[in-house]
């Protein structure tokens, strides 16, 4: 299963009562001639909201254009599974803050390099990471190669100074290593994708994320640079369960899908 039709799935199963999904997996099963025309008319008349037909919509159209080889039985069964997953995160969910910076002696923080590493090191099946820069993040790309090696799926999506017109130097392609380059798919968010201000300037890709199989996500104000990891003063916070580390991977995966985020294929020599 492709990772943007995953990440639809997980989103709907998020955003649809379970009630909803279970009758949608019992459409898309009774439907596996692949039928897509027929099978929208049907969603359409059984489901009355606008945002739950939308969000079917975008579903069955990945489906069509990244898998359309995919089973209806596979996608009705990851349907399910994931309304199943989605219903017991709603009530389970746990946060941690994650701090960098003088010890207050007040609260118990997690530091923000452990709740990084500990985004990475769980990841099974997806990992998502997104910075502004990158700079000797040895400790992370070593992580990051780990993951690769366990077979996680990952990808990166980051600023560079084409891309942003000159508005950062560091080389952050190069940072992360030949090797990890050759081992996940890389993103920038390309210069002529930038809505423009009325000064002409264009925004900067300044997100700061990782998320994990749809369950563990770690947002902070930290780049993935030594300074950031050990010595700045930064702030997040690590959140397992819930909807939102499965919420946080649609728009990437639809930012991808739209070509907004465009991959790098020609990575840089070391």
């Amino acid at each position: 299963m492709s990772a943007a039709l995953q990440a639809e799935i997980q989103s709907l199963a998020a955003d649809l009562p379970r009630a909803l999904v279970d009758q949608l997996a019992e459409l898309v099963a009774a439907n596996p001639a692949g039928d897509w025309n027929y099978l929208g008319g049907r969603i359409q008349r059984s489901f009355a909201q606008p945002r739950y037909q939308a969000g079917v919509r975008r579903l069955l159209q990945v489906w069509e254009t990244e898998a359309p080889a995919m089973p209806a039985a596979a996608v009705a069964l990851a349907l399910q599974s994931a309304a199943g997953l989605a219903e017991a995160l709603r009530t389970d969910q746990t946060l941690s803050l994650v701090w960098t910076g003088p010890d207050t002696r007040l609260v118990p923080l997690r530091r923000t390099d452990q709740a990084l590493l500990e985004v990475i090191d769980r990841a099974e099946r997806q990992l998502l990471v997104v910075s502004f820069a990158v700079y000797r993040a040895g400790s992370i790309v070593d992580a990051l190669l780990r993951a690769a090696g366990r077979g996680v799926d990952i990808t990166i999506c980051l600023e560079t100074p084409e891309a942003s017109d000159g508005h950062m130097s560091g080389d952050t392609l190069r940072a992360l290593g030949r090797e990890l380059r050759q081992r996940a798919r890389l993103y920038i968010w390309p210069l002529d994708q930038r809505p423009p201000a009325p000064n002409g300037r264009r925004g900067s890709l300044h997100a700061k994320l990782a998320v994990a199989d749809g369950r563990l996500l770690f947002v902070s104000s930290a780049n993935l640079t030594e300074y950031a990891m050990l010595l700045n003063m930064e702030l997040g916070v690590l959140i397992e369960g819930g909807q939102a580390p499965g919420q946080i991977q649609t728009p990437f995966a639809r930012l991808i899908q739209d070509g907004v985020l465009s991959q790098v294929d020609d990575v840089p020599p070391s």
